[in-house]
């Protein structure tokens, strides 16, 4: 019983990771380059900022980083403009979390948004992943656009700040 629950999350981790690298080398999107780096930023009600950098020490499974990497570029496959309700602050009273992407310099990228080609010299991407508006994205921090809403987005971040925060439990410890 317990041989077969490995294998079979080996498997998945296995299906993860090669989906991954395949999507790699055939997208342009953001989240699957390894050149930029990336930032939990966290926005309280009263508009506090707090930005992690993700730092992933050398022994880190990286099959949970690239799920929610890849849920990420699922989440910008298809941008849409949002709605003036959407957008609305009522929104901005809430407490957010969002992943975000800097790249050293900008990376020249193609977004579908509203069912149109949009070419851009992208410096910096944020998906919200927790909060009023998750899978919303903001391009070089000034273009605001609503990605997909997949549910799968949530339950990657969990498990990667899960794993975030054991590792650094242990650093503590040790």
């Amino acid at each position: 019983m317990l041989s077969k629950r490995m294998i079979s999350r080996f498997g998945l981790s296995l299906a993860v990771l090669i989906s991954s690298l395949f999507l790699s080398g055939c997208s342009e999107k953001p989240f699957l380059t390894q050149d930029g780096s990336y930032v939990i930023v966290s926005v309280s009600p009263s508009g506090n900022t707090h930005s992690e950098l993700i730092d992933l020490p050398w022994n880190t499974n990286m099959a949970i980083m690239q799920k929610l990497l890849l849920e990420s570029s699922f989440v910008l496959s298809d941008l849409h403009t949002p709605s003036a309700l959407k957008s609305s602050d009522q929104d901005l009273l809430g407490a957010t979390t969002s992943l975000q992407a800097n790249f050293p310099e900008s990376k020249r990228m193609t977004f579908v948004v509203d069912e149109h080609v949009l070419t851009l010299d992208v410096q910096s991407v944020q998906i919200e992943v927790e909060g009023a508006s998750v899978g919303q994205v903001i391009i070089n921090r000034t273009i605001i656009l609503q990605g997909i809403n997949d549910p799968n987005l949530q339950p990657a971040f969990k498990a990667l700040t899960d794993m975030l925060h054991d590792k650094n439990y242990k650093k503590e410890v040790a």
